[in-house]
């Protein structure tokens, strides 16, 4: 199984007012943006630093990538870790999610048929 890292997201009440903070404060480069996300270039490369109103606000998600959800969901049943999914996600794609010991969320993403070339 393979695993790597693509984005750290960090939940906010006005993505607007942080878009403009992270941009002109610490100055990376957007390379994406919603109204209610930012992407920025986080400077590490494949590494996307992300600001959404999708999350709780004050929440941070690590997001991972693998290429076998299956065998991930093997590892947490076998730890008895509790898991949610694995669902439906953005860019079709397929997750999970879990919490790490101190009560951060982790998603573990799965690229599908569906997902853009560059995921898979």
């Amino acid at each position: 199984m393979k695993i790597r890292l693509p984005e750290i997201e960090s939940g906010v009440m006005d993505p607007a007012r942080s878009r403009v903070f992270y941009n002109e404060v610490l100055g990376p480069e957007i390379v994406h943006q919603h109204d209610h996300l930012a992407v920025f270039n986080s400077g590490v490369g494949g590494v996307d630093v992300n600001i959404a109103a999708h999350l709780a606000a004050k929440q941070i998600v690590t997001s991972y990538i693998t290429d076998d959800l299956g065998a991930m969901i093997d590892i947490l049943n076998a730890k008895s870790i509790p898991f949610r999914g694995p669902e439906p996600s953005h860019l079709g794609m397929r997750m999970i999610e879990f919490r790490d010991p101190d009560g951060f969320l982790i998603k573990v993403n799965e690229a599908t048929d569906e997902s853009p070339e560059w995921l898979r």
